[in-house]
């Protein structure tokens, strides 16, 4: 029942390009630099690369700002491995990004694939609260845009989403489109007591829209601490957030 959910949602504090990729170079004082899993600090080690090494960057993005060789940058470079490495260790012959932001990826999920199932209440790599609808639709957005910021910066600006009621007004703060035009990929969020919605609000996965009818995957709703999918009339849901266009 919805009345158990009073603690949901709350948060604890690239497809490869149609064009040639850039082949680089990684260039430190001498030392190793490590590979992320995503773009930021806070985003576990995969690997790391020796400097001098080539590398193959498919995309980029603006995260968490580090300093290299050259400078700060907040560039983000994710590599054809998958892996993702701070821009400031990687001579490109520009201070600027050498491929477009990293788009969708076009996976298509339909079932529970969430890394946390079955360990609620764990912090996860995006420092949210595992078995809570805010981590589900982060590693949903970051399984299918490629990464998903959170507790990092992009453009500079401080990326804390917080919780699921603040989405809105937190997409709208970090230059994302938030509107009631629902789609496919995009994020559906509650305000408080919205549409059966606790007070900490709620947020789930858009997987399809069929008129003003949109099917959600989400967490923590119909089953405590867990999956599901549920078809809801578009007037109960407040906002569409589009972390792409």
């Amino acid at each position: 029942m919805r009345v158990l959910l009073l603690a949901a949602c709350l948060a604890l504090v690239g497809a490869p390009m149609a064009h040639a990729a850039t082949t680089a170079k990684i260039d430190t004082s001498g030392s190793a630099v490590n590979l992320r899993f995503g773009p930021g600090t806070q985003y576990g080690i995969t690997g790391s690369v020796s400097n001098g090494q080539t590398v193959t960057i498919v995309c980029t993005t603006r995260s968490e700002p580090v300093t290299g060789k050259y400078g700060t940058s907040t560039i983000w470079d994710k590599l054809s491995n998958g892996s993702w490495v701070a821009d400031a260790f990687v001579f490109t012959g520009t201070s600027g990004p050498v491929e477009p932001e990293c788009g969708p990826t076009g996976i298509r999920p339909t079932a529970d694939d969430y890394p946390y199932r079955g360990n609620p209440n764990a912090v996860d790599r995006w420092f949210m609260y595992s078995g809570q609808c805010t981590s589900w639709v982060a590693w949903r957005m970051e399984q299918v845009n490629g990464y998903f910021h959170n507790n990092g910066w992009r453009n500079g600006i401080s990326g804390h989403w917080g919780d699921a009621h603040e989405w809105n007004d937190n997409a709208v703060r970090l230059g994302y489109r938030v509107d009631r035009t629902p789609r496919v990929g995009a994020i559906a969020q509650w305000e408080r007591g919205a549409g059966g919605a606790s007070g900490w609000g709620h947020v789930a996965y858009i997987s399809a829209v069929n008129g003003n009818t949109v099917t959600v995957q989400e967490y923590n709703w119909t089953t405590e601490l867990g999956f599901g999918t549920r078809n809801v009339p578009l007037s109960e849901i407040s906002n569409i957030i589009h972390l792409h266009s």
